[in-house]
């Protein structure tokens, strides 16, 4: 197994992991490191996830105002036209 080694890493921060690592339940430090990195994987699909949904809500929100301002469903001969004319301007 692989080791390592970390130099001067401050006594506070060496408290905490040590604390982590019998909350955690962890017997050896790469269990600890092995947990740690699964929660932060956990913790960023989360994140993830919030964005995506606050994406998709923005994205029904701008549907419902765009589909709001048209008075009736546009056909494709019209749509070319209003395309068309904007191309002459």
């Amino acid at each position: 197994m692989a080791t390592i080694l970390i130099k001067n890493m401050p006594e506070d921060l060496l408290k905490e992991l040590k604390r982590l690592k019998v909350e955690l339940g962890c017997r050896t430090w790469a269990e600890l490191l092995s947990a740690l990195v699964a929660s932060s994987d956990a913790l960023l699909l989360n994140e993830r996830t919030e964005q995506m949904r606050k994406g998709v809500k923005d994205f029904l929100t701008l549907k419902s105002t765009v589909s709001q301002k048209w008075t009736s469903h546009p056909t494709v001969l019209e749509e070319t036209r209003r395309f068309r004319g904007h191309e002459t301007s």
